[in-house]
């Protein structure tokens, strides 16, 4: 700032003179805390899918695991009706085939004929009679009744009655040694079933056969069956993973399926007794089912049916055989979820970029304002919110532009007088040092004049004698007075020109005052219309919460509205900002105005004060050009007094005197014309100082409009 303290000028605060440099407005906002992790975009085309698919999959899912729940409960009471069936066949055949070892054991004829040795008869003809009569016609006649027996034959002691395919004495040897006389024994009068014995796949029941008479054991009867009847009912079509058995009361497989692969041990076998045991007051035939797991571990659903010989019908079904249904509804719902994605992504991609293009495209073009380009325009059009904010933005663009023009322009103006005032100034220094030079030079001829006066009285007393050269000196005073005249009146003209340029100067310094107060003026119009921007972006953040809030009350259908409320709230925050970043810069144009203005009053000040200083000096060369006058007046005087020399030789001293004093005066108002000379110098040089400080202010608002790229349109 230039400051003036008791006439002088603070040079080195003048030239330290500049403004403070106008921040980027694209600086981020320190306080600013949240930070966004995804595009407006991505969050549009992520809302629609996730509309779209999560609906379908809570869907899928509940349906699914209805129906999987519905489903094993239903199928599992199906398959349970269907375990129940087959056990009532293949305890049908069981129980069938063992009122057929009834009826035998229960035939006396036979009993007595069995029970005979072949020293009881008469002959081995009569026996085989005998036997042929009670035994074998009989025997073949139930083995012909039932296609499930395939042979029927009587072990004794030493002998077998019957047909058997392999030798029979060995087979005696081995059979009353084996296990499987024992459990016949331990069984009583009940029937023991076997399987697999003699290298045969056959089913064999046994019983033993008691004197009716003693009660004594006879032998065994030994009834082998076929396994088809079994097999074919064993058979089943509940998909390739099923599988199906007849065990044991050991849990060991008897039979399976001729096209069933080895199941294996049954690992839930504890299980199905847990189950039989627990239902066994219930009846001797016992069905249940229950969820266990295969021998790979998959789940699968347990089945089994107990007959009345202790063997039990075992079925396993894997769950996913069960759910095969489900699980192909549930891929045609991951299928259906991809196609649904598809076409979400689809549209959310066209809406992303329907909302997020125009919302994009204004954030460049705010970006571009952000940076100082103002000559670009928004191109959407339409009565909605992006064609709002479209018009908004380019009326904004519009009124800066048309201000930083009346700116430019103004400060183009200020330093065109500027440039003007820092001219007269150099001028009135220039004027001023010839005043100078002049001042120096009538003093100089004052002081010459006092001494000539001196010389004068002293030569006057001898004036007669030395007449000529009395008359000499006279000429030589009337030379200087009349060099002292003409100095005058140049340094009179010279004051009449600086006066001309001083006034000149306060016309300009006032025009320049006029012109900063249009400037001041300006800037307030500015900072009128940037609180209307202000208050449209107020306005603006409003209409955006007022959008997220029914947003919100929308529910799920008003979460992509409400995203886009708050990017046009976020557009709102920046637009505000922006506005303050611009209102920082118009206040700070506006304080260096003020400044500026300020200056040009000191300026003003200093002016008239320089105004003053010319009208003094031009007094006093009025004064001087008055004594001059006198001078000159007391020398012609002096002339007509050296005619009558003689006569007026008193009066001759006495106009020396009066001489010797006006040169005395002179010499001193030409002393107070070179005191005011310098202030005069001084002045000058401060409006130069002050016009270089205008300069420099000037400069800084010119860099700072160049930041701006404005059309002149």
């Amino acid at each position: 700032m230039i400051k003036l303290m008791k006439g002088k000028v603070s040079k080195s605060s003048a030239q330290k003179t500049s403004l403070p440099e106008l921040p980027l407005l694209s600086k981020k906002n320190p306080d600013r805390k949240k930070k966004e992790r995804i595009s407006m975009k991505a969050k549009l085309i992520l809302s629609h899918i996730l509309i779209a698919i999560i609906p379908v999959l809570i869907t899928a899912l509940i349906i699914s695991s209805q129906a999987s729940t519905s489903l094993i409960g239903k199928v599992n009471t199906s398959n349970l009706a269907y375990t129940q069936k087959v056990t009532e066949i293949l305890d049908g055949y069981i129980v069938n085939l063992e009122n057929t070892a009834k009826i035998i054991t229960g035939d006396l004829n036979l009993i007595k004929s069995v029970s005979r040795d072949v020293s009881s008869f008469e002959s081995e003809f009569e026996m085989k009679l005998d036997r042929e009569s009670n035994f074998d016609n009989k025997i073949k006649a139930l083995v012909s009744s039932n296609d499930a027996i395939r042979n029927i034959f009587f072990v004794k002691k030493n002998e077998i009655i019957g047909s058997i395919p392999f030798e029979k004495t060995s087979f005696i040897g081995k059979f009353f040694e084996s296990p499987e006389l024992q459990a016949v024994n331990q069984a009583g009068d009940k029937p023991v079933w076997f399987y697999r014995l003699y290298n045969t796949e056959d089913i064999y029941l046994m019983k033993n056969l008691k004197n009716a008479v003693s009660g004594g054991i006879v032998g065994t009867l030994v009834i082998q069956i076929k396994t088809n009847e079994f097999i074919d009912n064993l058979d089943i079509d509940f998909g390739d993973k099923a599988v199906s058995a007849l065990l044991d009361d050991t849990g060991k497989v008897i039979l399976t399926p001729k096209n069933q692969s080895d199941i294996g041990s049954i690992n839930v076998f504890d299980r199905i007794n847990e189950y039989i045991k627990a239902d066994a007051p219930n009846g001797h035939l016992i069905t249940g089912s229950f969820i266990g797991s295969d021998s790979s571990g998959r789940e699968a659903s347990i089945l089994f049916g107990k007959c009345s010989n202790g063997w039990i019908f075992y079925l396993q079904i894997p769950v996913s055989e069960l759910l095969s249904d489900i699980t192909r509804i549930q891929r045609l719902t991951v299928f259906l979820s991809v196609i649904v994605a598809i076409t979400a992504i689809g549209i959310g991609i066209w809406t992303a970029l329907s909302i997020s293009g125009p919302i994009d495209y204004i954030r460049k073009k705010l970006k571009q304002v952000e940076h100082g380009d103002l000559t670009i325009k928004s191109e959407y059009e339409g009565k909605y919110e992006i064609g709002q904010l479209s018009q908004s933005f380019n009326r904004m663009t519009q009124n800066m532009n048309s201000l930083l023009l009346e700116i430019g322009s103004v400060v183009a103006k200020v330093a065109e007088n500027s440039k003007e005032l820092h001219n007269i100034a150099s001028k009135s220094a220039s004027a001023s040092k010839d005043v100078m030079e002049a001042v120096e030079s009538v003093t100089s001829g004052a002081a010459e004049q006092a001494k000539d006066a001196e010389q004068t009285t002293v030569i006057i007393s001898d004036l007669v004698s030395q007449f000529h050269e009395t008359e000499e000196h006279f000429s030589y005073v009337m030379q200087a007075s009349r060099k002292t005249k003409e100095s005058s009146n140049t340094a009179k003209s010279t004051l009449e020109i600086l006066n001309l340029t001083t006034q000149d100067t306060v016309s300009l310094s006032r025009d320049i005052q006029r012109d900063i107060k249009k400037l001041v003026a300006m800037t307030h119009e500015i900072s009128g219309i940037i609180g209307i921007i202000s208050t449209i972006s107020e306005q603006t953040n409003l209409l955006a919460l007022n959008a997220a809030i029914e947003a919100a009350r929308a529910g799920e259908s008003g979460k992509g509205f409400g995203v886009i409320a708050e990017e046009v709230r976020k557009l709102a925050i920046q637009s505000s900002e922006a506005v303050k970043s611009i209102s920082d810069i118009i206040n700070r144009i506006s304080s260096e105005a003020f400044r500026t203005e300020e200056i040009i009053m000191n300026g003003a000040s200093i002016f008239n004060r320089q105004e003053e200083a010319v009208r003094n000096t031009a007094s006093i060369f009025n004064e001087i050009d008055n004594n001059m006058d006198l001078i000159l007046k007391e020398i012609n005087q002096a002339y007509k007094v050296l005619e009558g020399l003689d006569k007026l030789q008193s009066k001759a001293s006495d106009a020396v005197s009066s001489i010797a004093s006006i040169a005395e005066e002179s010499a001193a108002a030409m002393e107070e014309v070179l005191a005011g000379g310098e202030e005069q110098i001084n002045t000058a040089n401060h409006l130069v100082e002050m016009s270089n400080g205008l300069n420099d202010i000037i400069s800084v608002m010119e860099k700072q409009m160049s930041r701006f790229m404005i059309s002149k349109e």
